[in-house]
């Protein structure tokens, strides 16, 4: 299965009721959701608040001071389970998200890929992004390589592709490797060596299996589907 866990810090403690909308609350004992707009079914857990999470968001985007202290501040955390067939079952769970932080929710945290974003940066990446998928994935610099993290979740493999070290090749990258993933899951692309993928002004890549990972099979970054390394045609 596409699995995927979703962590939101509240600010209710985790014995109290979180109102997503009027007429849905998650409980204590909750145990699934149907959020309003998303006919996917959620499994819920409930855990109580960690220390020093803010740390967690740091490392993936910069955030406020104040945004800072009120994820340390949170009293419980959510967490949303769930599975992933096709984009729009991708585009409802972006609108579960959506619900959960309007709801109060502080961020989320994508355990699958380590993404982890504040409620008003989520929006902002969500509005910007040409990609459904953006907010998903996350990304890993290697030496001269840059790699995707998280597309297990959508039934691939994790991409790569070769990188200058500067800023606008570091963009370029991100672009190349974003685009050939939605062209993968929405367009349903073959994930396969020799498939070739078309990202525009950006060029033609055709895919290529590589026969190592840079990450052990107890990493939290391995990906049981493998790694496609992209290569300019």
């Amino acid at each position: 299965m596409n699995s995927f866990v979703l962590a939101f810090p509240l600010t209710v403690a985790q014995d109290e009721p979180f109102v997503v909308t009027p007429n849905v609350s998650v409980e204590k004992d909750t145990a699934s959701l149907i959020v309003p707009g998303c006919t996917l079914m959620f499994n819920v857990v409930r855990k109580e608040a960690v220390s020093g999470l803010s740390e967690v968001f740091k490392e993936h985007q910069e955030i406020s001071a104040e945004e800072s202290a009120a994820i340390d501040a949170h009293k419980s955390l959510l967490f949303l389970l769930g599975s992933l067939k096709n984009a729009a079952d991708l585009t409802m769970v972006n609108t579960a998200i959506l619900k959960m932080l309007s709801a109060g929710a502080l961020g989320i945290y994508m355990q699958q890929s380590g993404a982890a974003w504040t409620s008003s940066a989520f929006r902002e990446e969500l509005g910007d992004a040409e990609f459904p998928m953006d907010p998903w994935m996350n990304f890993l610099e290697g030496t001269g390589v840059l790699y995707t993290l998280g597309l297990e979740t959508f039934g691939l493999p994790d991409l790569c592709i070769s990188c200058k070290g500067d800023a606008q090749g570091s963009q370029d990258c991100r672009d190349i490797l974003s685009f050939a993933a939605d062209s993968l899951f929405v367009d349903g692309l073959g994930a396969k060596s020799g498939t070739e993928v078309d990202c525009g002004e950006l060029g033609t890549y055709a895919l290529r299996q590589e026969t190592k990972s840079p990450f052990g099979k107890d990493d939290p970054e391995f990906n049981r589907r493998g790694i496609m390394r992209l290569l300019k045609r």
